[in-house]
């Protein structure tokens, strides 16, 4: 029986009808001798051909059969697959606007990838794809001619010793948004199959809500500071206000500018210290303006400068003052002069005078030395307090370690009025010493030192009549660059040869003069020892200041005892 694909064969290239009888008739003819023989031997194999040629359409169809199957089911896998896919991307796109942060890729040439999240155009201000990464961060071109090299590099880390997370800590870590938005940038590395760097992911972070958190955490820290700081220190806060306040009346008709110049450095520190950072700022902005006044004629402008900034510094000083109400009541001025002294020391106060007057020793001069001595006068030691408390503020604030020793000397008590002035100073003093005598804790143990900066406080008469006394504080730090020094007299034409560096040293205390090439909120102006150095001349005294660099300065103030006001 012939399959039926042979029947539609043999109908269509031998017209055969009845395939059958046509396969039956042409055997007939094998057996006619009048052909050849091997047209004989071919047509008895014609049916074991046909047989063949069945059997291999047989095959085909299975093969077909296969293939279509596999199609099928490849095509289910590939359905499967990309659904798959599709599901992917779906979350992951969900994922990259669900974060809310904008992300982008750039490659080695700088351009972005046109992938990217749509968080990026608010927070980067446009749509990035195929945009340098320069463009999209607004960089100067300063800003730029440092990032492009960097981005080099960090796509040829063999050609740097330094790492990609060494090197990405030099790249901008802020966008400046033209809204005001804090946005944070970051930056991971994308590496191939081989490992290689295929390409940058920037991440910009809106951290607006968390930057408003910490200011507001970072304003009750420094509202408990501040009323910790007040709290500890009301005779020294009641004396600032008061000196904010007498340079604030008098700066309209001050004859002195210089000495104007050194109390606003001055009230500015204490006014730092008091976390009263505001009106820091806006006796900065006053020094600026004082600083800029031309030498002639500087009388009407430094008017005009009180009369500006009238409003806003009496609301400063009001606000000073009301911090001292919330803490100590509306009385909280009254009484903060006043000098406890024990009944005892009153007796024998009483006794010694009596004893003078009947010895007939007794002198007008004697009687009240006496006074001041056992009943009007205190400890230099609690004077210090305030300066102690300005070095322990400037080292925390500036992230520094201190430590802070009183040397062994004599108790030497003073009438504390005549002395204010001086001590108000030594705020520039504190200032200095975190500015210049700070090494860090990795270099002060290589050269043998201690990790945190000693500060030394001694306080000593220098005679036995006990008229004057000797203060000296000093430090192991990094000492006064002797090279600056000079190299500032220098550009201010002051003459070096032949004299010595102790003597060179000493122009620290002048006008103007300071090692720094700028200025800044707390230093830079040259004012601040000058301002030291007039309150010591005021009372009559001398100071001078020793400085060897890698050990550490030393700076000695002699000043009379006084008993009564200095000329």
């Amino acid at each position: 029986m012939i399959s039926k694909r042979l029947a539609r064969l043999l109908r269509k290239h031998f017209d055969a009808a009845d395939a059958d009888a046509f396969i039956a008739g042409l055997l007939q003819q094998a057996d006619d001798d009048a052909l050849p023989d091997n047209i004989r031997a071919n047509i008895r194999r014609f049916p074991d051909f046909l047989a063949q040629v069945d059997d291999s359409y047989n095959e085909l169809d299975e093969r077909m059969r296969i293939a279509v199957r596999n199609l099928e089911m490849s095509s289910e896998e590939l359905n499967n697959s990309n659904f798959a896919l599709l599901r992917h991307n779906i979350a992951t796109n969900a994922m990259m606007e669900g974060l809310g942060q904008g992300l982008l890729f750039f490659g080695p040439d700088g351009i972005c990838s046109p992938v990217y999240s749509r968080a990026c155009l608010t927070l980067l201000e446009g749509n990035p794809a195929d945009r340098h990464i320069c463009d999209i961060l607004r960089l100067d071109e300063s800003q730029r001619a440092d990032f492009e090299p960097l981005v080099g590099l960090m796509f040829d880390i063999d050609s740097t010793a330094l790492s990609f997370d060494e090197l990405i800590a030099l790249a901008p870590h802020f966008y400046k948004h033209s809204q005001g938005l804090q946005i944070a940038l970051s930056y991971k590395p994308m590496h191939g199959a081989t490992g290689a760097l295929m390409g940058i992911l920037l991440v910009a972070t809106d951290i607006t809500v968390k930057m408003q958190a910490q200011e507001r955490l970072r304003q009750k820290e420094e509202q408990v500071l501040r009323t910790l700081r007040i709290a500890g220190n009301r005779a020294s806060f009641v004396h600032a206000l008061h000196v904010f306040q007498t340079v604030f009346d008098d700066m309209a008709q001050t004859r002195d500018l210089q000495a104007l110049r050194r109390d606003l450095h001055t009230v500015k520190g204490m006014a730092n210290v008091f976390f009263l950072h505001d009106m820091a700022k806006m006796l900065h902005e006053i020094e600026d303006r004082v600083n800029a006044l031309p030498q002639d004629g500087w009388q009407s402008g430094l008017r005009a400068i009180r009369a500006e900034f009238d409003v806003r510094l009496g609301l400063g000083i009001d606000y000073a003052h009301w911090l001292g109400r919330e803490i100590w009541g509306m009385e909280f001025e009254a009484g903060h002069d006043v000098i406890s002294v024990s009944t005892a020391e009153l007796a024998r106060f009483g006794s010694d005078l009596h004893a003078m007057l009947q010895s007939g020793g007794a002198s007008p001069d004697g009687a009240s030395r006496l006074f001041f001595e056992r009943v009007a006068s205190q400890s230099v030691w609690s004077m210090l307090a305030f300066f102690e408390t300005q070095l322990s503020y400037f080292a925390e604030a500036a992230d520094r370690s201190i430590r802070i020793q009183h040397d062994s000397g004599d108790e030497v008590r003073l009438f504390p009025d005549f002395y204010r002035a001086f001590f108000d100073s030594l705020t520039h003093v504190a200032r200095n010493i975190m500015d210049h005598a700070y090494e860090p804790a990795p270099l002060r143990q290589i050269l043998g030192k201690p990790p945190e900066l000693q500060v030394r406080i001694r306080t000593s008469y220098t005679d036995s009549s006990r008229t004057q006394f000797q203060l000296v504080i000093s430090d192991d730090g990094q000492g006064i660059s002797f090279d600056k020094v000079t190299k500032r007299l220098r550009e201010k034409r002051e003459k070096i040869e032949g004299r010595t560096e102790a003597d060179l040293m000493q122009h620290i205390f002048d006008a103007d003069f300071s090692t720094r090439d700028s200025v800044d909120m707390n230093a830079g102006r040259g004012i601040g020892m000058s301002a030291v150095k007039a309150a010591v001349e005021k009372l009559g005294g001398t100071l001078r200041v020793s400085s060897t660099e890698g050990v550490g300065t030393a700076l000695t103030v002699v000043l009379p005892v006084l008993w009564q006001a200095h000329a």
